[in-house]
């Protein structure tokens, strides 16, 4: 078989995973039953994922949590891609560009989240594997949000954040623009208006927000 022909045979398998990790109220396919779901298909196949980062930036959010103590997270963001390799024929790879994103009060664990992230959503994504239903981005998590009921929670505030500096804008800067196109602070924007914004600035052009 090519390359592409194993990678159906291990989207065959993806498709039938089911929801292993439960936190804040819903449940989601966690990061290690996706590698351990696809891991003995692809030895069998001999298929290998290889990750690359290529660019990273990094920069700080300065917050009050809900207990009024002040925090401060190291966000993490970049330009990365995750390789497939045929290894019966290591010269037929498949590139699959990617990014990271990574929010913790500490620099290393906000690397290390962020990959742990993307791996798990690019297996997911990529196999097309079925999450709609509970999956954690549809689900209005706004009441975490420093008792805004209407508003962002605070993993919300922080992807925003780490891709408007990705996109070169510093949070100063956002937090203006925001103000200026929405008339509201950031953490009380919409779904809609945060997505808006998140993929706008994704396409570096302030004009689509």
């Amino acid at each position: 078989m090519n390359l592409y022909q194993k990678l159906v045979e291990i989207r065959k398998d993806v498709i039938n995973f089911s929801k292993d990790t439960e936190g804040y109220g819903y449940k989601y396919v966690s990061g290690s039953q996706a590698i351990a779901k696809i891991r003995e298909k692809m030895d069998s196949l001999g298929v290998l994922l290889v990750p690359e980062v290529k660019t990273t930036i990094s920069s700080t959010y300065d917050y009050v949590n809900a207990k009024g103590k002040e925090c401060t997270d190291h966000i993490v963001s970049g330009e990365m891609s995750y390789k497939w390799i045929n290894a019966d024929n290591p010269e037929e790879t498949l590139i699959v560009p990617w990014q990271l994103y990574g929010a913790q009060d500490d620099i290393s664990k906000a690397f290390g989240s962020g990959l742990t992230y993307a791996e798990r959503y690019f297996i997911l994504k990529f196999f097309q594997a079925p999450t709609d239903a509970d999956d954690p981005d549809k689900r209005d998590t706004s009441d975490r949000s420093k008792g805004n009921k209407k508003g962002l929670s605070e993993a919300q505030v922080k992807r925003l954040y780490a891709i408007a500096n990705k996109a070169g804008y510093d949070n100063k800067k956002i937090v203006q623009l925001v103000m200026t196109r929405y008339n509201k602070p950031i953490e009380q924007l919409t779904k809609e208006e945060y997505d808006h914004v998140c993929n706008g600035l994704e396409g570096k052009k302030w004009s689509q927000i």
